[in-house]
């Protein structure tokens, strides 16, 4: 697995690890933008499986990674002719026709989600046999994100935060998508499947249950914003909507793709 020592990483670590022997190099060990790298890893581990959660995230200065690093990856399992789980992301589409469905054509609308559409065209293109997993924020009721970490620091600090209300998003808990990974790795599924909650939400109402249900201080400093606002330049804009039907996926892989309130309801 690459990618293992992230956010989401220490959630599908320990879950495959209770069918699989999880190997997890972190990038002091493996540098996804070494060829050379990626093949002697896959060469001395010999797996059965590759999970790539590798990823430069928005905000990153360099999104190489996205796209080399995906292709380093796909190749070295198209070679050895192993099963690949991809993690995407929705910011691969436009925001302006939800629900979208698993193939729904990518057509991002800023660099981190074109990065992310090459990745995906490459290990698509690799004729690896490969499932990419486009999903949403990733959260988790016992452990707070980095994103709304940064929200509760600034909020502590006495300090305002907008949060929008015009863009929709379907955020997934860590261990169902943990869970649907490890489903994946079982399955002769090949494309692009959505992985989210079947919950639409705000991000704006999002992070305030977030916020509500970690018992940030600070929290009356929260504003309601509108991205549509932000002079951003024509070709970093951000998606409004990105409600993805996940109806194929809690089919194939018999996981249930519970929303945030049903989450923090049993939490």
């Amino acid at each position: 697995m690459f990618g293992g020592s992230g956010y989401l990483g220490r959630a599908v670590v320990p879950h495959l690890g209770r069918n699989w022997t999880v190997e997890a190099p972190t990038h002091g060990e493996v540098e996804l933008l070494s060829q050379a790298d990626v093949e002697r890893c896959v060469r001395d581990h010999q797996p059965q499986a590759i999970v790539n959660l590798a990823a430069a995230t928005p905000g990153s200065p360099d999104f190489a990674v996205n796209e080399e690093g995906a292709r380093f990856v796909a190749e070295a399992a198209q070679v050895r002719g192993v099963r690949l789980v991809h993690i995407s992301t929705d910011m691969v589409l436009d925001g302006r026709t939800p629900p979208y469905a698993d193939d729904a054509p990518a057509r991002p609308l800023n660099s981190y989600g074109r990065s992310k559409a090459v990745g995906e065209n490459i290990v698509l293109a690799s004729g690896a046999d490969a499932a990419i997993v486009r999903t949403s924020l990733i959260w988790d009721p016992h452990e707070i994100d980095r994103a709304t970490r940064g929200f509760a620091e600034r909020l502590t600090r006495g300090e305002a935060v907008g949060l929008f209300t015009d863009e929709v998003r379907c955020p997934v808990t860590r261990e169902t998508l943990a869970a649907a990974i490890a489903a994946l790795l079982e399955t002769p599924w090949r494309g692009t499947l959505n992985v989210a909650g079947r919950e639409a939400i705000t991000r704006h109402d999002f992070s305030v249950l977030l916020l509500e249900h970690f018992r940030i201080e600070g929290r009356e400093h929260v504003a309601r914003a509108a991205a549509a606002d932000l002079d951003l330049p024509t070709d970093e804009q951000r998606p409004s909507d990105l409600t993805l039907d996940v109806s194929r996926a809690e089919e194939l892989l018999g996981v249930p793709m519970r929303g945030v309130r049903v989450v923090l309801a049993d939490a």
